[in-house]
């Protein structure tokens, strides 16, 4: 708020200068005065630059901040809720989106008494496609960091299903999203995860390897 009203001070000021300068007689007692003002607008200058620059780089921050929120929103809360509105559906594929390890703490029962159906299985299986492309696109304003999606992105990724539906369904994709999604399958096939730690550590080791900075660029710079 305070820097809303300095800069208002500052055009405030500016205006006050430019009017004695060009309507008022220079030998007036306003003039006098304002020549001295304008002393104080030189100074105001500077600080009103900075000013500006952080009324707008605050207004990005609130913009990256907005923005965050709607991708956790689209692809972690609603990935989530379709899988209970779906898990009738096709039980077999969502529990396989899930390490063993993780379904055993969760409870999750073995047996399942219906065929999965394939049009909720493509659908499912576009949304976490879709979600993987939102991650590439939204990474560099996206303040949840790459870490914590990438440990969802493994735990997806380790399903047979999902690898095969992939195949299938990558050609619908940015050539930049599925460099990251064969990536992906590539380094949790490659790489055993028995609990959260090494779920952890295999994300931080995919964030911060050449491939996954390329893959990046190549968004970043709009090569798709």
């Amino acid at each position: 708020m305070i820097e809303y009203l300095l800069i208002g001070l500052l055009v405030f000021l500016v205006a006050i200068v430019y009017y004695t300068t060009f309507f008022i007689p220079q030998d007036s007692l306003l003039n006098i005065f304002i020549k001295r003002l304008k002393i104080i607008a030189y100074v105001f200058i500077p600080i009103g630059i900075y000013l500006t620059y952080r009324v707008f780089y605050l207004q990005e921050k609130s913009m990256e901040r907005e923005a965050t929120f709607k991708i956790i929103d689209r692809s972690w809360l609603n990935i989530n809720k379709l899988l209970i509105d779906y898990y009738k559906e096709c039980p077999t594929f969502i529990n396989s989106l899930y390490f063993n390890w993780q379904k055993k703490v969760l409870g999750q029962e073995d047996k399942f008494y219906t065929r999965d159906k394939w049009y909720a299985v493509n659908y499912l299986s576009i949304s976490i496609f879709q979600a993987w492309e939102d991650f590439i696109t939204s990474l560099y304003i996206d303040e949840t960091g790459p870490i914590v999606w990438i440990n969802n992105f493994l735990q997806w990724a380790n399903s047979p299903i999902l690898y095969k539906n992939w195949g299938v369904l990558k050609s619908n994709f940015a050539v930049t999203t599925i460099e990251f999604g064969d990536y992906i399958f590539n380094m949790v096939q490659t790489n055993t995860v028995n609990n959260t730690d090494e779920l952890h550590k295999l994300a931080y080791t995919i964030t911060h390897s050449d491939k996954f900075k390329e893959i990046n660029n190549k968004r970043l710079n709009y090569i798709q």
